[in-house]
């Protein structure tokens, strides 16, 4: 059996059960993931009724600036701990357990666990008023709670409108998809069309999510000179799409990016593999705790993840799979051919993917 590389490992091919993998390469990785979820477990997001210290703490740390390598991110590394051990008082334990969970979604590149580990002890020696967070009920001052902006931000959204044929075929010739797949999106309405910023877009829409991509194919061109192929419409709140169509099914493959909700929906088609359902991420950063309510609805089902396959998608993936048997998910993972980065790259292959395709729900 032909053998390819995943990052700096060989595994075997054309399919072949990741978990082995994950757990070999993120083995601390998915034990800080756990303990963040065990010290949050009983606690929504949604709620604001006296909201406990570590879930205002760890709304705290959403709304910080992002620790960048060359922008001066050790400082807002330290700035991070410091709120957690000084301005919310919490133990070196239930920081690190914050802080990890912030380190894989604020932080690039990524920290080690013994520089957060290092960085927390510093913390933890400052001098200064210890506490001071906490007499701040709810959302602070100097970061505002994003519920309301987040809603203002909404409610200026353009006027999303249903797809027509030539849409539908259009969408399916940029993204080499069947265009039974684009028109199952259609019908489930989580594909739209919409002008923004002056394009006539398809936007991916679910919930208080929304992203769009010029049906152009063209990127968007941003202030600051950076073009980017899909734009997340002011206000988007969400973590996974696809919660739409999740029904009873048993069979879950997770996939990264709101396309790849698409891409996962032609692949179910193309094998004629109706007994499984589709969920994706709408990025790498996308973790469970900020999707509890789903998560529960994912509990005891067989779950399938399909990992992007770069680092990123690794550690995507290694968190899926925590949160996903810390609520007694059947869980595997297979990876995908040389060559390959995401289910994408296979459907544009054509005929010649239809047998790695089908091998995927076996």
């Amino acid at each position: 059996m032909r053998s390819w590389r995943v990052g700096p490992l060989a595994v075997k091919g054309p399919q072949h059960d990741l978990i082995t993998l994950l757990r070999d390469c993120y083995p601390i990785l998915i034990v800080t993931i756990m303990n963040s979820s065990s010290l949050l477990h009983g606690y929504s997001i949604e709620s604001t009724d006296s909201p406990s210290t570590l879930l205002r703490a760890r709304r705290y740390l959403e709304k910080l600036p992002h620790s960048i390598q060359g922008q001066q991110g050790s400082k807002a590394l330290f700035s991070a701990a410091c709120c957690l051990v000084r301005g919310f008082a919490l133990s070196n334990d239930e920081a690190m357990a914050l802080l990890a969970e912030w380190n894989l979604t604020h932080c690039v590149p990524p920290w080690s666990l013994s520089d957060l580990k290092r960085v927390i002890k510093s913390a933890s020696s400052t001098n200064g008023q210890k506490g001071h967070l906490l007499d701040r009920p709810g959302e602070t001052s100097r970061h505002p709670g994003l519920t309301h902006s987040s809603w203002m931000s909404r409610s200026r959204w353009p006027t999303f409108h249903p797809l027509s044929t030539e849409d539908v075929e259009r969408i399916a010739e940029l993204r080499s998809l069947p265009t039974e797949a684009v028109d199952v999106a259609r019908r489930l309405e989580v594909l739209k069309i919409a002008r923004v910023d002056g394009h006539r877009c398809y936007v991916l829409h679910e919930g208080k999510f929304s992203q769009a991509r010029r049906l152009d194919g063209k990127p968007f061109s941003m202030p600051d000179g950076r073009e980017i192929k899909a734009k997340n419409l002011p206000g988007s709140e969400g973590a996974f799409v696809g919660a739409c169509a999740l029904g009873k099914e048993a069979n879950v493959i997770l996939v990264e990016g709101c396309v790849g909700w698409m891409e996962g929906v032609a692949a179910v088609l193309i094998s004629d593999r109706t007994d499984w359902t589709v969920l994706a991420a709408t990025s790498a950063s996308s973790r469970f705790n900020r999707a509890p309510e789903l998560l529960k609805t994912l509990a005891g089902r067989r779950v399938r993840i399909i990992p992007d396959s770069d680092v990123a998608g690794r550690e995507a993936a290694a968190s899926w799979l925590a949160d996903l048997e810390s609520v007694r998910c059947q869980v595997d993972a297979v990876g995908l051919p040389p060559g390959t980065k995401d289910l994408g790259d296979l459907l544009r292959m054509g005929e010649r993917a239809h047998e790695t395709l089908n091998s995927l729900f076996r």
